[in-house]
């Protein structure tokens, strides 16, 4: 398992007032960034997902990774009996108040932050 920076549109350095909302296979993810300003997107295809306070070694806080060879994707990948190359594991370090890691497919939908 390894975790490398990505740029899927997402700056989570500074965020505030991190959400997020489960419906269906779909997660919606709104904070404020560091300009104060609203964000939203949606993740597609959902397999999994988890919040928990940032405990990783050998990565910033403040930054968006994909986990390679996630062992947490291939379980999950098997259980739900889907194909995991379709998906990733993505770890995004919100370093004011988180970490929210995403199993999903690998496409991220910016939505505006009324919906």
């Amino acid at each position: 398992m390894t975790c490398v920076a990505t740029n899927i549109g997402i700056h989570t350095a500074d965020a505030e007032a991190v959400a997020v909302r489960f419906t269906g296979a779909e997660l919606h993810l709104t904070f404020t960034d560091w300009q104060e300003q609203p964000r939203a997107f949606t993740f597609d295809d959902v397999l999994a997902f988890r919040w928990q306070e940032f405990a990783e070694q050998g990565i910033r806080d403040d930054m968006t990774y994909e986990v390679t060879e996630s062992p947490w994707l291939a379980e999950q990948a098997t259980l739900q009996a889907v194909p995991a190359d379709e998906y990733a594991h993505y770890k995004l370090c919100f370093n004011a108040c988180g970490v929210l890691d995403i199993l999903c497919r690998r496409e991220v939908t910016t939505t505006t932050a009324d919906e």
